[in-house]
């Protein structure tokens, strides 16, 4: 993905900021997610602190900064309607999450643990033990949302 690219997306998704901790927190964990509902965009993750991190992306979002607050409100369009399809229910998914790193972190990690085959009460009870402050409800309804959307699995 170019820079372009990405940051037309992130403008459009709306929750871009590389100024504070929280708001690179979220930037890397929409990422994944928006990875998650497969509109791909280049970046590999591995497992860190707050779940899931890829150090090439920080280096993008640095690099996007000044761009992203430039660019004017974009009308996002991908050329594949399948792309398209995915990237607006990830839209769909994401509008009342945006804004709350502690559900991008938990929609993430949830994600990714799928990745290594575990069980979904293993994964839930796992996410609920990493921080202090995620529920169990938030967890499982976390889940819930992304079973909704086709992203995970039972």
């Amino acid at each position: 993905m170019d820079k372009y690219g990405l940051a037309a997306i992130m403008k459009d998704i709306g929750n871009f900021d590389m100024d504070t901790f929280l708001g690179r927190l979220s930037f890397q964990k929409t990422v994944y997610l928006l990875q998650s509902f497969d509109v791909y965009l280049g970046y590999g993750f591995g497992w860190y602190l707050h779940g899931t991190y890829s150090p090439a992306l920080t280096r993008d979002g640095f690099a996007i900064r000044d761009i992203v607050k430039k660019m004017a409100r974009v009308k996002l369009r991908f050329t594949s309607a399948a792309t398209q399809d995915r990237y607006d229910r990830f839209k769909e998914f994401v509008e009342d999450k945006k804004d709350d790193p502690a559900l991008l972190e938990i929609g993430a990690s949830i994600c990714y643990l799928t990745t290594i085959n575990l069980e979904k009460d293993k994964i839930l009870k796992l996410v609920e033990n990493k921080k202090t402050y995620f529920t169990e409800a938030q967890c499982a309804r976390m889940w819930d949302e992304l079973e909704k959307h086709g992203v995970v699995k039972a």
